[in-house]
């Protein structure tokens, strides 16, 4: 177990690029209501922070890093002293999730963030043994005593998707570098679908699996394997950067993830999809500091937190820059809905009837692919 007081000094500042409010599409929504608690200069307050990563692993960890750093420094908490961050817990480690909780208790911690999903059930249990603590966690569990956060991904892919589809002139064929199939990835395999799909009907998207969160390796090959195949744009979802450094070795183009990838392949990357967790993480904070936090609320937000770092300026023309931007507002003031019907499967089932909406359950719990994906049963 790695522990790191952090200093402002080794974060990288992606998170200054971005718009720091979430859209309207987004839902605070509480369960319960909350319980009486002491108020606190939220200055003052000790944020724990548990990753099963390293947080400068490129991707999905290091996202949730900057999203707190950025949190804490909007609110004058000092990172190198009441920030504690904990990498490389396994979320399949129980014993080891405990000592890392009950250490961060030990510390002072006010509100410990939980970021990656498998920690739901263990702090869950935590919780009751440490009811002073408020607990947040990346998942959509719904346990009615730990705070559970999400972003609408699927916003940010569709805007991607159809960024590629608007750059991929002359062509059909769009890829994806996937990672796991779980409902996750389906969903950002379907937004940049349908978003590709809405600049041009007849686009296609061909999916490759790495079966693995993190393998530079698979990633790699399967970025390379797409561009033998005539694909010259694509979009991923994965934590490396390896796509993008492929794209950039082969004269491909990509849309980075998780965090803004254009320095890694700056001849590659278009944008990068960006979870911007600030927000949510600044409303737990100050809400835990004035007594007035929801133990039970579940924040499910979309807009800016689901976010586009700021477009590659040598390879995105204006124009396209404007089309993006304009379809974002759309979809920030409900005039687009990205699982709106009429939607098929790939197996030309009906999903969404003409005139309807899939609801935020069902978006979370996708099990198919859409009509236009390529590779998605495996």
């Amino acid at each position: 177990m790695k522990k790191k007081l952090l200093s402002l000094l080794m974060v990288t500042a992606l998170t200054a690029s971005l718009v720091a409010g979430c859209g309207s599409n987004g839902d605070s929504k509480d369960k319960s209501s909350g319980s009486d608690r002491e108020t606190k200069d939220v200055s003052e307050l000790v944020i724990g922070e548990i990753e099963y990563s390293v947080i400068d692993d490129g991707g999905w960890a290091q996202s949730m890093h900057e999203g707190l750093v950025k949190a804490c420094e909007d609110l004058g908490i000092d990172t190198k002293t009441n920030l504690l961050t904990m990498e490389e817990i396994s979320e399949e480690d129980t014993s080891l999730i405990e000592s890392t909780v009950e250490e961060l208790v030990d510390e002072g911690a006010d509100i410990i963030f939980g970021c990656s999903a498998g920690y739901s059930a263990i702090l869950a249990e935590l919780q009751q043994e440490y009811p002073d603590v408020i607990f947040a966690q990346q998942s959509n569990d719904v346990y009615d005593n730990i705070i559970e956060f999400q972003i609408r991904g699927y916003e940010g892919d569709f805007l991607t998707g159809y960024l590629s589809a608007l750059m991929n002139e002359g062509s059909n064929q769009l890829g994806f570098c996937a990672s796991m199939d779980e409902a996750s990835v389906r969903t950002a395999i379907n937004a940049y679908a349908l978003g590709a799909k809405y600049a041009n009907p007849d686009a296609k998207v061909q999916v490759l699996w790495a079966d693995s969160w993190y393998d530079l390796d698979v990633e790699s090959q399967n970025a390379k394997t797409l561009i033998d195949n005539g694909i010259k744009y694509m979009g991923m979802e994965a934590s490396s950067p390896a796509v993008p450094q492929t794209c950039e070795e082969n004269g491909a183009f990509c849309i980075g993830y998780n965090v803004d990838m254009q320095a890694s392949a700056p001849k590659a990357v278009l944008t990068s999809f960006v979870w911007n967790w600030a927000p949510i993480f600044e409303d737990i904070m100050k809400k835990t500091a004035d007594g007035t936090i929801d133990i039970s609320a579940n924040y499910y937000e979309g807009g800016e937190c689901a976010a586009l770092a700021p477009f590659n300026k040598d390879l995105v023309p204006q124009e396209i820059q404007d089309k993006v931007e304009a379809l974002r507002e759309k979809i920030n003031n409900g005039d687009v809905q990205v699982y709106a019907g009429e939607l098929k499967d790939d197996q030309g089932n009906v999903l969404v009837k003409d005139g309807e909406v899939m609801s935020d359950d069902d978006i979370l719990a996708q099990d198919f692919f859409v009509d236009n994906v390529i590779g998605g049963k495996k």
